[in-house]
This record gives structure tokens, sequence and C-alpha cells, in this order.
């Protein structure tokens, strides 16, 4: 593993915050994959989000070639990086923050494969093309760092220019129009309720896309051929992976465990909604997130997603869907808007039947007065 700060400029562009303090501690002590002692005592969602090892379900049912050269864009902490480095040849990390490098490297310090560029992408240089680029949670953000009239665009034409000519865009994003989010889960980027369905409040912002907008996009910039498949609940943890020729049914759209963060308040049942789309035969239009295969060359990229193998949910990390960020519960609130009804009607029905009620009755029938 090398650690290759020549491009880096002395500020971290990107953070979580001083979070990010206490995962480097956790990255220095534990080995990787042995995180579950560290959910024992710490659940939080930004310590269960980077070190969880089901983040890694979204890329190790992929099929990469042995032989391959990625290029990981935005490789953040390094959650997906040791799967990848496990699949290819070699593997070359970029990423804006040195601290978020720092707990890359911890993790994958074993990995001779492995180099860690330090900087922006716009900054770096290569001396030669990949076979794979991946861009996991990163693309939304195009607008945020590539400073023109067509941010995305552009982004995608910058980094082309890295990809061999039958080379292939991994892409994974949510969809603005996620069935989460017309249940009523906040943007994941801005927070705000209904955000990406309507268009988004800041156009300038960061940004997600439909199917149709992501696709449309790919082949404004050569990328005429896509693959899209499906992750459940979403890209970040994924529990089960889908696709057009291995599209979910009544029953297999049961095989996901929904989150939720903590104080959400859901407005109905995803999984029921899901099966409606289902029988609609619009379930791609609604899914959560996208993974996105892209190339500028024909695809034949073969996967039986029918005999997936995904990590799955350990009994430490089931206290985290269970405790901290499950859906909220209104039977609570039912009960006591009954309770306060039927006090409501009570207290009326006593004023109605009260001495001063019925002897200001025949006013009441005057006009200009209040009547029953």
């Amino acid at each position: 593993m090398e650690l290759n700060l020549k491009f880096y400029k002395g500020d971290d562009l990107y953070s979580d915050g001083d979070i990010e303090d206490t995962l480097l501690e956790y990255t220095s002590k534990y080995e990787d994959g042995m995180y579950d002692e560290v959910f024992k005592e710490d659940l939080r969602w930004p310590v269960f989000y980077h070190l969880s090892k089901i983040r890694q379900n979204i890329i190790n049912w992929y099929p990469i070639e042995k032989n391959a050269e990625v290029l990981e864009i935005g490789s953040g902490l390094g959650a997906i990086t040791g799967s990848i480095c496990e699949k290819a040849g070699k593997v070359t990390c970029v990423e804006l923050s040195k601290r978020r490098s720092m707990c890359n490297s911890n993790r994958n310090k074993n990995k001779n494969n492995l180099e860690i560029v330090v900087g922006n992408l716009n900054d770096v240089s290569f001396d030669k093309k990949f076979d794979y680029i991946t861009l996991i949670g990163v693309f939304e953000y195009a607008s945020v760092y590539t400073y023109s009239k067509n941010p995305y665009i552009d982004f995608l034409n910058n980094i082309k220019k890295f990809l061999k000519e039958d080379g292939k865009l991994l892409i994974a994003i949510e969809n603005k129009l996620g069935m989460k989010y017309f249940a009523g889960a906040p943007e994941d980027h801005t927070s705000k309720k209904y955000d990406g369905i309507v268009g988004y409040e800041d156009k300038k912002g960061v940004q997600t896309f439909g199917k149709k907008e992501l696709k449309d996009i790919l082949r404004k910039v050569g990328f005429e051929y896509t693959n899209f498949y499906y992750p459940l609940p979403d890209y970040k943890l994924p529990n089960i992976i889908f696709s057009d020729d291995y599209l979910p049914n009544e029953k297999n759209i049961e095989n996901y465990t929904p989150y939720y963060y903590e104080g959400t308040e859901i407005e109905f049942n995803e999984k029921e909604a899901y099966k409606q789309a289902i029988k609609n035969g619009v379930f791609d239009i609604f899914a959560n997130s996208f993974f996105v295969e892209a190339s500028m060359q024909k695809l034949n990229t073969k996967v039986d997603l029918s005999k997936q193998k995904l990590v799955p949910i350990s009994k430490t990390s089931k206290k985290f869907y269970d405790k901290d960020y499950s859906k909220k519960d209104n039977k609570k609130e039912l009960e006591e808007l009954k309770k306060q009804n039927q006090e409501l009607i009570n207290n009326l029905m006593t004023i109605e039947h009260s001495l001063s009620w019925t002897l200001t009755k025949p006013f009441r029938k005057i006009k200009g007065h209040f009547k029953k």
C-alpha cells in the first residue's frame, strides 16, 4: 500500500467533521472487518456507515476482471477499497481528504496492489488509462467541485480521458424518485423532505437523478451502453441487488431491511408500496438507488444475481436497524389522538346537557346568534 501526497495542498476539502478523528482512532486500533467490536459500544450513524462490512455489498457481487486496473474516485475511508483490491490487479484511489485517506490506509495496509492519491482529481495526472473507474456516492457532488455551466457533463468528460476505450464506468447514486423519498424520508444530502422529487430548491447544489435523466447524461458524454442495477434498501447498505434481468417479485422484495435516519417520520410501508410498483411494471423508476455500469462499447457483463452472496446483517449490526434508525411507530400517537378526541366529545356533550345551554336555546335560534 502506498500513500501518495504529491498532489495534496494541505486542506481537506471534504469532511464529516470531528467524528473522523474517532474513526481514525478505530481504524488504527482494530483490523478491518473486526468493527463489530466497535458497534457493541458505538452505533452512531457515521460510525456504522463508514465501518460496516455491509458497505462492500455494492461491489462484491460485480465481476471485475482479475488483472484489471481500477481507479476509485472518492474512496473516502476505504469502505469498499479492500473489496476492489481483492478482485482487481491494481487499484488507484483518489481522495480529497488526507484524514480519510489515512483511515483507508489503516484498513488496507496489507494490500500490495493499492495506491491512495490524496488531492483533487482536477489536479492529478496519470501516465496510464484504466479498465474501470468507480464513482460510488460521488457523481452527485460534481456541481460542487466542477465549476462550469454543465458540471455533470464536464465532470464525466474529464474522467472519461482516464478510461480505456473498452473500459467501464461504475456509478452508485441515489434515485431522486426513490420510494423512500415519497414515503417521507428526507433527501440524503440536503435533509429536506421531497427536495429531489420537486427538482431541488438549490439548483447549484448536490443533485441526484431519475433513471432516464441519468441515462441521458451518460449518453451525451459518449457512454452509449448502460446496465442498471437496483440495490435495496440503497447503495450505501444494500441487502439485495436487482437488475432489469433480475427484477423483484412480491416475495423477494421482502428480502431487504430498510433503515431511516433518526427522527424520520415515514408515511407508509415502503415494501408494500414496492409491491404495487412491481405489479405495474415500474419498480425501476422508484428504486431507491442505482448501480450503473456504463461503457462506450457494447457490454457483455455476465452476472447471476439469483446466486448473489452478500454480507448479511450481523447480530450486532441488527441493533442499528432495530434501535436507532427504525421506522417510526405511529400506534402510540394514534391512540393518544383517539383519547384526546373522545375527551373533546365528552366535554361537548357535558356542555350540551348543561343548564346554561338549555336556558339559552331560544336565543340561539334568533338570527345573528350562535345556533346549535
